[in-house]
């Protein structure tokens, strides 16, 4: 009887195919990524030698590239433009409130919509909370303005639930209701868009976890806080991230829309439309954003290292 040599059957490890094969095996994906690389590179990369407007006395008629070299004047200079400081701390001012107020509100909304049963009503609450984000900032102005005239739905409210001798009000000329609106504007149009993340999330999660929890007694309210909120946990903590790098963003938009002669609020990116862009000063505007941007991106290291050691969670 011959013996069989003992042969080693497992297969030899294979390398990557090579770069081009792999391209090829996936054309019809990158093909669908094609257009949004292509908007990327136009919009976000190309204008990057434009930052160099900040560090020139730029004269259209010169020309990008013949305009005078003045250095770190323009960025020295920003301190110096008319209610800057107060842009400063109102920009600080409403990023932090948002952080307070906005940041947890989609958290919570995912958490009430995954503990829906009726799969109709909660397709039609998602629906209902998702439509105001696809409106443009200047139709939910337009819907503030009707809202909150005179004679609109609040007043008309107002006087019919006190009488018709009701003094009515202008909301949106009162300096004390300008942030509060402009809080609500940003909750009502945004909350329901930011519950996708969070809902994806949360249907990722292992049901036996909660089968388990529930086995071992723990009603809804404790599986959501020992299992849902700690399995949800690496995505918050990202978006807390990016939330953080945009703390000297404000919505210009909806700011400068809401802006009127009653009301006396600055942001940095209104100050700089107004004394960049509207009196041709594009350097300092230049200077202005590429100061922003810094500043974004320090706070974003500066968050991604305070949430690794806090809790091993980071971008990078």
């Amino acid at each position: 009887m011959r013996t069989i040599p003992n042969v080693n059957t497992q297969a030899a490890p294979v390398g990557h195919p090579p770069l081009w094969r792999r391209l090829k095996k996936d054309r019809a994906f990158y093909l669908l990524l094609a257009p949004a690389i292509l908007i990327v590179f136009i919009f976000e990369y190309m204008p990057i030698p434009g930052i160099l407007v900040a560090f020139k006395n730029y004269d259209v008629f010169r020309g990008f590239w013949k305009s005078e070299w003045v250095g770190l004047a323009h960025i020295r200079s920003i301190v110096e433009l008319p209610n800057m400081r107060e842009a400063i701390w109102n920009t600080l001012w409403i990023s932090v409130l948002s952080l307070i107020f906005l940041f947890p509100a989609p958290i919570v909304l995912a958490l009430l919509l995954n503990e829906l049963r009726l799969q109709l009503f909660k397709r039609i609450v998602q629906t209902l909370f998702y439509l105001p984000h696809f409106l443009s900032w200047i139709s939910v102005i337009g819907i503030a303005y009707a809202f909150y005239s005179m004679y609109g739905p609040l007043n008309d409210l107002r006087v019919a639930l006190f009488g018709e001798g009701t003094e009515r009000v202008m909301y949106l000329a009162d300096q004390s209701l300008f942030i509060p609106n402009v809080l609500l504007l940003n909750l009502w149009k945004e909350v329901g868009w930011g519950t996708i993340i969070y809902l994806a999330a949360i249907a990722s999660v292992d049901p036996q976890l909660y089968e388990a929890a529930h086995m071992d007694g723990a009603n809804r309210l404790r599986q959501v806080w020992h299992i849902t909120l700690p399995s949800i946990l690496p995505t918050i903590v990202i978006l807390l991230i990016l939330k953080l790098g945009g703390l000297f963003n404000a919505n210009f938009e909806l700011i400068y829309g809401l802006q009127n002669p009653f009301v006396d609020f600055e942001v940095i990116q209104t100050v700089v439309y107004k004394y960049g862009i509207q009196q041709g000063d594009y350097a300092m505007a230049t200077a202005l954003g590429f100061v922003q941007g810094v500043i974004a991106l320090l706070l974003t290291i500066a968050a991604n290292y305070g949430a690794k050691k806090a809790s091993g969670v980071a971008i990078w």
